[in-house]
């Protein structure tokens, strides 16, 4: 087996871990796996998902699975990302090869997305859908772009040529400007090198027009070589125009850094007094891979440069000629360059921007893997291990404070057999990652608004929080690595859950567990109350008595996060901001069983909450320490909470929305038909309603009916107009006339839109052999659909469009009857 396809077996193992440990597809998993992979090497500083691929296999296709929120903040760029839709991780280790013609596919795909985003012409996803909000920041913001990324990211091997990928067309505005498109593919090779840490995924070589005279510095050091040159404004400024941020990814600092934001004192002398500016600026300090000289000693070409002192003045030079018009042809700048091979470079280029800074007061712990703080933190993971539980062998929850360290550490060994003992030892699921550790303790510390941030930013924030801390050596110890490790299971806990509640609305997950574990810890301290980290961390998870408030300031979090009066429209920009912080610590507590109503009007009701969907029931505690064992129930003490609790209505509706299972078996299958549709269209569908509907249509045993799910999903449906009238005969020629026309238009779907919408239902999980049967009855032109046949593609449909398929695509045919 060669390199690659032992990479590959190797990914699908990590993909496959991803998705059974988070409860997703494997496609979202690979989505992120790969994500990971270009966070870790810089390509990119996060990623949202954002998920469409309407059209497939048609003129029209627009593709997008997510995107890099902060890269508009950094070099005032969008970055989009699509994964291959032929996603074709399997358990062998078969490498195949994509052609550059499908590769431009969606490269072509993303480009139209972003055509429609900028003209504000993007229709085919719901105002909810993270998609949607995503085309709507674009518009919002399409005047301050000044190029657009696109990555496409595939598990199979890229065979043509990078050249042939970067030819796509500007994107106009309309306004006689367009903005310049970049195309960069991820293979599985590419893949493979970004995931060595000593390979970087994108660093392509800048090569000199006009070579840059040099003197090379005396030194012994056979790692380093050191230039002393100068370098012009508008050479500098074309190179951030062209690279952005990533010219500074080995400045943390550079996270920090303002959009737009010009140094008053730079952006006078580049415009009044130019020809000083080389005397007044302290000049830059770049890092080099390697450069290529000429017979005279001047540099024609530099690979890997990175600023990692002066960013603010490289900006500044871009920023003052976009903006002014300024000539910088008379500007120039000093700069240090220090050659660092490889070998050396992880060692080298973290100590070099810490020097080169010092005398800007910056922190150590800004210097990321090489404080004392990082050291200390993963001497610490070393050191301890988990307690025994239920016999089983004790491990340890591997801090990794360099990228690649964990694959670095376990390849060491030699053997098969040693290292799957390191991999016991040290389980890829307790892998804390130095850059993701932050998240866990700001939410804590009440704090989601920077935590929403992104991963970067959050880091470079808490660690000059830190720097503050005269006692943070004090600090730590074994008991604040075992609570960073606490705050980790209870954010991953949650963050799982969320998935299943009933009032998730399918977007922002992370933001949500952000903001909810930040209620939950704000709550506890105003009740003067304390988590038990002993308990989580002797136990390795949370008590499920800790699950329930937390899901409670979940559904109050993703109220304020999606709430139709916030004043910022892009959720995850909103989830940024401290205001939408200060909105949902006002909120009740989410420590009382009353803590939260789910009322139309927004009120809150004290009505006593009653059972839900997947109930858990706790013993009720006045002490509230959280995480401790439940104290054996009895009749009087027990309590029942729900997911999300619910308001009250007049008499007949709590009657009527108090059902038994033969009450709910009495229905006529159309009326549950009815109920299904319209919670579908209505976003008021969980997955055990869903299942217990599809019961009582399809007749199946008691047991596959939950009747408290029933119970709540018709309350919250009468609660927004929908009416049972099983027996009124107008009713049922209502519906007969709606499903007639439900046939007809399902009937006039051509055949061949039929097939793409197989095929996309099929690689999202979503079809059955009911649904095959309607279909090939469709296409036989001979017998009609039957009503029920009728209603169940109707409401796959729903569920298709509800799940990001486009609706133009479940249109009839041109010049037919259009439901």
């Amino acid at each position: 087996m060669n390199n690659l396809e032992a990479y590959k077996r190797k990914l699908v193992a990590d993909v496959r871990e991803r998705a059974d440990d988070k409860g997703i597809l494997e496609q979202d998993a690979f989505f992120e796996e790969a994500c990971e992979i270009l966070r870790e090497s810089n390509a990119i500083t996060g990623y949202e998902h954002a998920y469409c691929h309407y059209g497939r296999r048609t003129p029209k296709f627009i593709a997008c699975d997510g995107y890099d929120p902060d890269a508009l903040d950094l070099d005032e760029s969008i970055v989009l990302i699509a994964c291959d839709d032929d996603y074709s991780l399997r358990a062998d280790s078969k490498v195949i090869t994509i052609q550059s013609a499908n590769a431009q596919t969606y490269f072509k795909a993303m480009r139209r997305f972003v055509i429609q985003a900028c003209r504000g012409i993007f229709s085919e996803a719901d105002e909810s859908d993270p998609v949607y909000a995503l085309a709507d920041y674009i518009h919002e913001h399409a005047n301050e772009v000044s190029r657009f990324r696109l990555y496409f990211i595939t598990d199979r091997q890229y065979n043509g040529r990078d050249t042939s990928l970067r030819n796509l067309p500007e994107v106009e505005l309309g306004n006689g400007t367009g903005i310049p498109v970049e195309s960069y593919i991820l293979d599985i090779q590419k893949l493979m090198e970004a995931s060595n840490p000593s390979g970087m995924a994108e660093h392509s070589p800048i090569i000199l027009k006009s070579p840059l005279r040099a003197v090379k510095a005396l030194d012994s050091n056979p790692n380093v070589d050191t230039y002393l040159l100068f370098v012009s404004g508008e050479t500098l400024a074309d190179w951030y125009q062209e690279r952005g941020s990533k010219l500074m990814e080995s400045n943390v600092r550079s996270f920090l850094s303002m959009r737009g934001k010009v140094n008053d004192g730079i952006r006078k002398t580049i415009s009044t007094q130019p020809e000083y500016f080389v005397a007044y600026n302290n000049g830059l300090t770049a890092t080099a891979s390697s450069v290529i000289t000429d017979n005279f000693g001047c540099i024609s070409r530099l690979d890997d440069l990175q600023i990692v002192n002066g960013g603010q003045t490289t900006a500044s030079l871009f920023y003052t000629r976009k903006k002014d018009k300024t000539d910088l042809s008379k500007v120039f700048v000093p700069m240090k360059l220090v050659v660092v091979g490889n070998e050396a470079k992880e060692d080298l280029v973290p100590d070099i921007s810490r020097y080169t800074n010092s005398q800007n007061k910056v922190a150590e712990a800004d210097f990321s893997s090489n404080s004392d703080y990082q050291v200390k933190l993963q001497q610490l993971s070393q050191q301890i291990f988990t307690p025994m539980i239920n016999g089983a062998e004790r491990t340890h929850w591997y801090y990794e404070r360099t990228r690649g360290q964990y694959d670095n550490e376990r390849n060491r060994f030699t053997s098969v057999a040693e290292r799957k003992r390191f991999e016991k030892l040290n389980p890829r699921k307790q892998r804390i990652k130095m850059v993701d550790a932050p998240k866990y303790l700001v939410c804590w510390d009440q704090k989601p608004y920077v935590a929403s941030l992104g991963a970067q930013k959050c880091f470079a924030i808490f660690a000059k929080e830190q720097s503050k801390n005269e006692h943070i050596d004090e600090e730590l110890n074994q008991e604040y690595f075992e609570q960073l490790v606490c705050k980790r299971i209870i954010f991953d806990t949650l963050y799982k859950h969320i998935k299943q509640a009933n009032w998730y609305r399918g977007a922002y997950q992370a933001n949500i567990t952000e903001y909810a574990i930040a209620k939950y810890s704000y709550d506890l301290s105003k009740a003067d109350q304390k988590c038990n980290f002993a308990f989580i961390w002797h136990n390795q998870s949370i008590a499920e008595s800790m699950l329930v408030p937390l899901l409670r300031a979940g559904k109050q979090a993703s109220d304020i996060l999606n709430g139709e009066e916030r004043p910022t429209q892009n959720v995850s920009e909103w989830a940024k901001k401290e205001e939408c912080w200060k909105q949902l610590k006002h909120l009740p507590s989410c420590l009382s069983n009353d803590a939260y109503d789910d009322n139309a009007d927004g009120t809150s009701s004290n009505s006593a909450t009653t059972v839900m969907p997947s109930p858990i029931e706790i013993a009720s505690s006045p002490s509230h320490m959280i995480g401790e064992t439940a104290s054996p129930k009895t009749e009087e003490h027990k309590t029942t909470y729900s997911f999300g609790p619910r308001h009250k209505h007049a008499s007949t509706q709590a009657d009527t929305c108090n059902l038994s299972v033969s009450e709910w078996q009495s229905f006529p299958i159309s009326t549950c038909r009815n109920l299904l549709t319209f919670a579908i269209r209505n976003r008021l569908l969980s997955s055990k309603s869903q299942e217990s509907l599809h019961a009582l249509i399809n007749q199946e045993d008691d047991e596959q009916i939950n009747t408290n799910a029933l119970n709540y999903l018709l309350e919250r449906a009468v609660s927004r107009g929908f009416q049972l009238n099983s027996a009124n005969p107008e009713k049922e020629n209502t519906v007969n006339s709606e499903i007639e026309e439900h046939r007809i238009f399902l009937e006039n779907i051509p055949d061949q839109t039929w097939q793409t919408i197989l095929q996309w239902a099929e690689k999202h999980g979503r079809m059955s052999t009911e649904i095959l049967g309607c279909i090939a009855r469709l296409s036989e032109k001979t017998n009609r659909l039957t009503d029920d046949q009728t209603d169940l593609l109707w409401n796959f449909r729903s569920q298709m469009l509800l799940a990001g398929f486009p609706k133009s695509q479940f249109a009839p045919m041109p010049n037919r009857p259009l439901f």
